[in-house]
Parts: C-alpha cells; sequence; structure tokens
C-alpha cells in the first residue's frame, strides 16, 4: 500500500501529450518544444518506456518538486531514486490525459499550467487513478526544455 501511494503520489507529475482541452488553439514552436520535452517525460514510465535514466535526462540539474500541503520538497537524485523504485517494481501509467492551460516562455524560462489524470497499473494487475493540477517551471539548457520545478496540486476526480 506505501508502495502504491508512493507510485502515485511521484506519478502525478508524468503526463501523455494528449491533449483534451486547452485554453488556446494553437501552440508556437517554442511552445511545442516544451510539449515535446513533457512528451519525453511521460514517455519514460509507458508500457515499454525506458525507465528511470531517460526520465532523469529531462530533469534539470536543480529539479524540486513540491505537492501543495506537504512540509517535502523533492530534490532531483531523491525524486529519480523513487522513479526508479517505481519502475523497478512493476508500475507503470497506462493511460495519460492532460489539459494544457497555458505555457508562457519568457527567454529562456517557460511557465506552464496544466490538469493531469493518470491510470497506473501495478505489478499485480491493481490498478489506480490520480489527478493533479500542475504548475511548472522549465528551463532552457544548450536549446533543450528541462523541467526546473513542478508544484503539485492533488485534485479531486470529476
Amino acid at each position: 500500500m506505501q508502495r502504491l501511494a508512493r507510485g502515485v503520489g511521484f506519478l502525478l507529475l508524468l503526463l501523455w501529450p494528449r491533449l483534451q482541452a486547452s485554453a488556446q488553439d494553437s501552440w508556437t514552436e517554442e511552445q511545442q518544444g516544451v510539449l515535446t520535452a513533457m512528451e519525453r517525460l511521460s514517455a519514460a514510465t509507458a508500457p515499454g518506456g525506458s525507465g528511470a535514466e531517460s526520465y532523469s535526462s529531462v530533469l534539470s540539474d536543480h529539479f524540486s518538486r513540491w505537492t501543495t500541503g506537504s512540509t517535502t520538497i523533492n530534490s532531483k537524485q531523491v525524486w529519480v531514486e523513487g522513479v526508479k523504485e517505481w519502475f523497478d517494481d512493476g508500475w507503470r501509467v497506462t493511460d495519460r490525459d492532460q489539459s494544457v492551460l497555458e505555457i508562457l516562455v519568457s527567454g529562456e524560462f517557460a511557465f506552464t499550467r496544466r490538469i493531469v489524470e493518470e491510470t497506473y497499473l501495478g505489478p499485480d494487475g491493481d490498478t489506480t487513478v490520480s489527478r493533479a493540477g500542475l504548475a511548472e517551471t522549465w528551463i532552457r539548457v544548450d536549446g533543450t526544455w528541462l523541467l526546473f520545478r513542478v508544484n503539485v496540486d492533488v485534485l479531486n476526480s470529476p
């Protein structure tokens, strides 16, 4: 049960770029670059995904994650260790839906707001669904978008 809770918590960060709704009708080339980075992050934990190392490559060296109301702020190292453990335990994300509300690019930073719903499949065939609001900061390093900060607000499923 603890593994399930941990898995649900950290996977709220992940998403698949299947846009269900958005606040805008089209995306600029810079915004598309951020969406592509989101896709790379998500693909790592899908069935057949490449796992924690690939996931880690989309995170800034100074990455941090915070869930609203928690007193814990996870660093990149701690977060990636959790992803690796979750992946090694046999968990995968089988379905992702998101609504990207905003992508604001300002120089080498991008600020995103989105709602993500994910379905997780455990090693024993059990499934769970989670839904969260994400406020993220991405940073462009050598032309590549990396996730710098994410604040997660767990939402009730509709």
